[in-house]
């Protein structure tokens, strides 16, 4: 028997809870196994970049696959490369193993089972009139998934980072009984045929999708950096770990309330209005973690009000190119917007571990989001209310 649509939307949140949780809790691992195997955080933060740059490249490819051998098969292939990657470095502790395992092969799982196909996914099975709240309390399931990680990590490191590394890997096998049921599914019956629009220029001279890609770029720098960084960040300010899991578990939190907030706000404004928006507020938050002094209370106050914020800018961003590209071609430049935010990963997550090494801060990297965070807010301004049927981008 089918499962109805509003089961498909709790799938595919649980299946976006462990694609997010199980990669942004790796962060908790770093200052453990930098000090046990004496790496460094640069070696160790180069791995995660990488991760974040394959999950990039992965993305996209992962769609065009889907068309040629089935969703399913592709994102069964991305879990099982996803739970390899992650319990390699338990079972084999070299920079080799970390490189390859949480680096390469976490990269291609993550990259294969995330947003772009499981967002298609919910579009396909979901009737129109629910259809963005659907997106939107799907993409939360992210934020779902990072409070029960940061909760939960912490207390597997205590053990040893090898039995939290192992553990991450096994919740990764849940992927595939998820994804069995709702990647099975029809595309909903009845559904509007949609417009499809003129093709007359390549996607990347379109200004729609380089705003929506450079706004990714930016949100990519934030999460990646402050996913990766927040636990040693909290170290080297002299407080707990455990303050830098309960601001993630924040942000978690109050992402499932934004995620799905901004989601459904996007159906009413124009959604490139709403990315400045957030922009603009995370430029703000970012600067005064340089101008205050680090404390429990300024941690929670920065995961609260970013929480807001968080994934909030996937429905939105996921709506701009439906309205602009098209539901039958969302999956893939879905993916290739997505490409840039990882990008963006790369680099806050490698630069953060530099930067932090050669000058023993992180403020240079703070300062940077903020001004990133500026400049993506900039860059919506010119995007059109309405999108222009005629100056559809070519695809190929």
């Amino acid at each position: 028997m089918q499962l109805n649509w509003k089961a498909a939307i709790a799938l595919a949140a649980l299946i976006l809870a462990i694609n997010t949780g199980a990669r942004q809790a790796l962060g908790f691992l770093l200052p453990p196994m930098a000090t046990t195997l004496e790496w460094g955080m640069g070696s160790l933060s180069l791995a995660l970049a990488v991760q974040n740059l394959v999950f990039g490249l992965t993305a996209p490819l992962a769609s065009r696959l889907s068309d040629r051998f089935g969703t399913l098969s592709v994102f069964l292939v991305g879990s099982l490369c996803y739970t390899a990657g992650m319990g390699m470095t338990a079972l084999w502790p070299t920079t080799l193993s970390w490189m390859l395992g949480a680096g390469v092969l976490a990269g291609i799982g993550i990259g294969a089972t995330t947003f772009p196909l499981v967002l298609a996914a919910v579009s396909r099975v979901v009737p129109p009139a629910h259809r963005g709240l659907g997106l939107g309390i799907a993409s939360a399931g992210g934020s779902m998934g990072q409070l029960i990680y940061s909760l939960i990590t912490p207390l597997l490191v205590l053990i040893d980072w090898q039995t939290a590394l192992l553990a991450l890997a096994a919740s990764c096998l849940l992927l595939i009984p998820l994804a069995l049921p709702l990647l099975r599914r029809p595309a909903v019956e009845n559904d509007i045929p949609e417009e499809v629009p003129t093709i007359t220029c390549p996607l990347w001279q379109d200004r729609r999708f380089l705003a929506l890609a450079g706004g990714f770029f930016v949100c990519g720098v934030h999460v990646a950096f402050i996913a990766t960084h927040l636990p040693n960040f909290v170290v080297a300010c002299g407080l707990p770990l455990n303050v830098a899991g309960n601001t993630l578990a924040i942000i978690g939190a109050l992402n499932i309330a934004g995620t799905i907030a901004f989601g459904a706000w996007g159906g009413r404004r124009h959604p490139p209005q709403l990315l400045m928006l957030i922009y603009l507020c995370r430029a703000a938050l970012v600067m005064a973690m340089v101008v205050l002094p680090p404390t429990s209370t300024l941690l929670y106050t920065f995961g609260a009000i970013m929480g807001m914020l968080w994934l909030s800018t996937v429905p939105l961003t996921n709506q701009a190119v439906g309205l602009y590209f098209g539901q039958k071609r969302q999956a893939f430049v879905f993916g290739m917007v997505l490409a840039a935010h990882q990008v963006g990963a790369f680099l806050g997550a490698w630069g953060g571990g530099v930067v932090y090494q050669m000058t023993g801060s992180y403020d240079l990297l703070w300062i940077t989001s903020a001004v990133f965070g500026v400049l993506a807010a900039l860059v919506h301004w010119p995007v059109r209310r309405e999108p222009k049927r005629a100056s559809q981008p070519q695809l190929a």
